[in-house]
């Protein structure tokens, strides 16, 4: 690998931690698009390398949440074992897929993603969200079977496209199960790492992780990833959820472009 390769991959990867880190998503969801779209590498190599970047992510980013007692490990319990059964089956699905297909169910699943977390920025107020705990014992039933029947979507979404489940989970956490935006940031965070790991075992077996592009990724990531956790406390609630929607919505608009 050449030394402006290493620099470009280590300085996109840098960015990235930090922005997913605010987010509550492992990286894959910018990631990805990032080495498939300016970077043209092959598709399945960048889900491969992302997966492991998520798990680096999450480490670092989770580490700073647990600290400051942000992570809400009960419900971090109930979602996490269906994920990782979607992220498996996932990671499946996409060996055996064309690469078009694989960029095609990306870009459409971050547009419905960005749009509707874009929408609820839009409409909400800076105290929605902020002073209201919702415990799990007061979450229904029903909503928690939604929960996790979405939870195995967002473990699928996983292993199929490289991104830890932080692009689903978060909306889980906050529009399905009611959590404050910052405790579904920093429990998606701890989570995502556990999501990827799963997938991230397959890729391995099939030979598709490269060391050499993981090496400058791994190496943004982490310092990206802590800065980005150490601001979340910081920033509002609503320019949390605002910057990460638009993010998601150009990212789905270049990837579906990419195909057509």
């Amino acid at each position: 690998m050449e030394m402006l390769d290493f620099i470009v991959l280590f300085a996109g990867a840098l960015g990235v931690g930090f922005v997913s880190a605010i987010a509550g998503i492992g990286g894959g969801s910018l990631l990805v698009p990032f080495m498939v779209l300016l970077l043209g590498y092959d598709a399945r190599v960048a889900i491969a390398a992302s997966l492991l970047c998520v798990i680096i992510t999450s480490s670092s980013a989770a580490s700073e949440y647990i600290q400051k007692k942000m992570v809400d490990f009960k419900m971090a319990l109930l979602l996490e074992p269906i994920t990782t059964l979607g992220a498996i089956a996932g990671a499946h699905i996409t060996l055996s897929l064309p690469t078009n297909y694989i960029e095609g169910v990306f870009g459409a699943m971050l547009l419905y993603v960005s749009i509707t977390m874009l929408r609820k920025s839009l409409r909400e107020t800076t105290a929605t969200h902020e002073e209201k705990n919702t415990s799990i014992d007061d979450i229904p039933w029903k909503r928690k079977l939604a929960g996790l029947s979405v939870s195995f979507i967002a473990g699928l979404t996983s292993g199929m496209l490289g991104v830890g489940g932080g692009v689903l989970k978060v909306p889980i956490l906050t529009l399905v199960m009611g959590v404050p935006i910052k405790i579904a940031v920093a429990t998606s965070s701890f989570m995502i790492g556990l999501t990827a790991a799963s997938g991230e075992v397959i890729y391995i077996v099939k030979g598709l992780t490269d060391p050499r592009i993981v090496a400058p990724l791994a190496l943004g990531i982490i310092p990206g990833a802590t800065l980005g956790a150490r601001y979340l406390g910081k920033i509002k609630a609503r320019y949390v959820r605002l910057v990460f929607s638009l993010l998601l919505l150009y990212a789905s608009i270049r990837m579906l472009f990419s195909i057509i």
